[in-house]
């Protein structure tokens, strides 16, 4: 998992009114959770009202924590794999775990309606925080040897803009951070170092967390 299990809840937390407010979205909506892992984010859309949940992830986890259906695949490997179509697609923490991120949207925009919603989250490496760590250290903060084994790809955001998600009909409608302001980072030094910093230098992406809300083009 990209963050602690603490922050992810709050992530969850802060995600789910802005998924709810977003336009052709309801308790109705088909949603489909790429690497739900133990169901926790579809737990939550679950107890907010959402009907028809659907989790994909390459392990079926001891104890789904909802009652959602389940498909065991590899998203790495998914592109066969019949899932049918969806109003949401979420992938939540999962696309620096892929060898091939663009499969990954690949994958989700086939099976989004024209008009549908794709949330991407996943760490954010433009945050005045990480950018100053990795000019005095040359190692990008979530994807060096001491982090996350599992994390392979840090999102490329204007690489992805101009390029990935125009092939597959989207575009960023929302990109927001998490949290919106600052970072949850456990030292003191490093947030105050970013705060005297951004005094000087822009920081527009602060948060740990970069959030895309991308629609598919009619």
């Amino acid at each position: 998992m990209s963050l602690p299990e603490l922050t992810v809840t709050g992530l969850h937390a802060w995600l789910l009114p802005r998924v709810q407010a977003l336009p052709n979205v309801s308790n109705d909506s088909r949603v489909l959770d790429l690497g739900c892992g133990t169901g926790a984010w579809l737990q939550r859309l679950g107890d907010s009202g959402f009907r028809d949940l659907t989790g994909i992830d390459r392990r079926r986890p001891d104890r789904f924590a909802v009652d959602a259906n389940f498909i065991c695949a590899d998203l790495d490997q998914a592109a066969s794999v019949e899932l049918g179509t969806y109003h949401l697609v979420t992938a939540i923490e999962i696309v620096e775990h892929v060898a091939n991120p663009e499969a990954l949207i690949a994958l989700a925009a086939e099976h989004l309606e024209p008009d549908g919603w794709l949330i991407v989250t996943t760490p954010n490496i433009y945050s005045l925080r990480l950018r100053t760590r990795f000019f005095l250290t040359g190692k990008q903060h979530g994807f060096d040897i001491n982090y996350d084994p599992e994390h392979i790809h840090p999102m490329m955001l204007y690489a992805a803009q101009r390029v990935i998600f125009p092939r597959h009909n989207l575009e960023i409608a929302r990109l927001m951070t998490y949290p919106e302001k600052g970072s949850h980072g456990s030292r003191w030094f490093a947030r105050l170092a970013e705060r005297a910093l951004s005094m000087i230098l822009p920081n527009q992406m602060p948060g740990d967390t970069l959030c895309l809300f991308l629609r598919k083009h009619q």
